[in-house]
C-alpha cells in the first residue's frame, strides 16, 4: 500500500498503467467510495496506454482522517501536492459525484494542470430535496448505523433497473457497511458537511471561469444529482459536451461501466 505525506496528512494513492511520462488520467472518488470504486474503469485506460492515478481524499477510507472540517479547496491542494511529488504535470480529470466537485475546484484553482475534465453525476449547488436527504443521512450517521444509512440511501443512489438485477450484491454490501470503523463514520459526516457548505450558487457562477474541455454525463434516472443539475452546469460551460445515460441512476460508473468507459476514453483521447 502506497502512501505519501501530503500537506501534513498521509494520503493513500495508486499509480497504474504507463509509468513514464508526465501526463496522467486522474480518477476522483465519490463520497462513500474509495480507489476500488474505479475497478471497472481503470483497466480500459491501462489498456489504452495511459498512466492512471487514484487516491483517497483526506477523510476517505484508506487515507488519514484528521479531525477537522474538510473543504474542496483542501482536496484540490492535496491533489496538486500529490501530482508534484509524483512528477505529474498535466492531467485528465474523471470525477464522479463528490469527486466531480473536487475536480471542478481543482480546475478552478490550478487550471494549468488540467487538459480535460469529465464530470459524471455531478452538481455545483444543492436543492431542497438534496438537503432533506442529506439531513436524514447525517442523523443516521450520528447514530453510528452505517448499514441503516446504506439502506436509506439505496433508492436515491441506484436506478430501479440496477436494483432489480443486483439485490444480492447490494445486500452483501449492506452487511459490510455494518462493520466499518467509527473513524470512517465520523469522517464521512465531515465529508458530507463539506458538500452541504461548499456546493452552492457561488460555485455554479465560478464555472464560467473553466476553459478546459469538459464532458458532462448524468444518469437519466439520477435522483441524488438529477439531470437538471448538469443542465445548470452546462449553461455556465457552454463549450462542454453533454450526455444523458438512459436507464441509469446516480452510480453511472457502476451501472453502465461500458458506456462510461467508451465516452470518457474517447473524450480523453481527443484531448491528449
Amino acid at each position: 500500500m502506497a502512501y505519501l505525506k501530503i500537506n501534513g496528512v498521509n494520503i493513500y494513492y495508486e499509480l497504474k498503467g504507463k509509468q513514464e511520462g508526465k501526463e496522467a488520467v486522474v480518477f476522483l472518488n465519490g463520497l462513500m467510495s474509495s480507489v476500488a470504486g474505479w475497478a471497472l474503469q481503470v483497466p480500459t485506460f491501462e489498456k489504452a496506454g495511459y498512466k492512471v492515478l487514484l487516491h483517497d481524499f483526506r477523510g476517505q477510507l484508506l487515507s488519514e482522517k484528521p479531525v477537522e472540517q474538510y473543504t474542496f479547496s483542501q482536496h484540490a491542494a492535496d491533489l496538486k501536492e500529490l501530482l508534484n511529488q509524483l512528477g505529474i504535470e498535466k492531467i485528465h480529470i474523471i470525477g464522479t459525484s463528490y469527486g466531480a466537485l473536487a475536480g471542478m475546484r481543482f480546475a478552478l484553482d490550478y487550471p494549468d494542470y488540467v487538459k480535460s475534465m469529465s464530470l459524471i453525476d455531478a452538481l455545483s449547488e444543492l436543492d431542497a430535496t438534496f438537503h432533506w436527504m442529506a439531513d436524514a443521512w447525517l442523523e443516521l450517521l450520528r447514530e453510528g448505523d452505517m448499514a441503516k444509512l446504506f439502506r436509506a440511501a439505496v433508492p436515491a443512489i441506484y436506478s430501479n433497473f440496477f436494483l432489480e438485477k443486483n439485490e444480492k450484491a447490494l445486500r452483501e454490501r449492506e452487511a459490510m457497511m455494518s462493520k466499518v470503523p467509527k473513524d470512517f463514520i465520523e469522517s464521512l459526516i465531515r465529508l458530507i458537511n463539506n458538500t452541504m457548505t461548499n456546493a452552492n450558487p457561488q460555485t455554479t457562477e465560478e464555472l464560467t471561469k473553466i476553459k478546459c474541455p469538459v464532458f458532462l454525463a448524468v444518469g437519466e434516472n439520477d435522483q441524488l444529482t438529477p439531470v437538471k443539475f448538469s443542465r445548470l452546469m452546462l449553461a455556465k460551460m457552454p463549450h462542454a459536451e453533454f450526455v444523458v445515460v438512459p436507464d441509469c441512476g446516480h452510480t453511472t460508473v457502476y451501472e453502465k461501466p461500458g458506456v462510461v468507459n467508451t465516452l470518457t476514453l474517447g473524450f480523453v483521447s481527443k484531448h491528449s
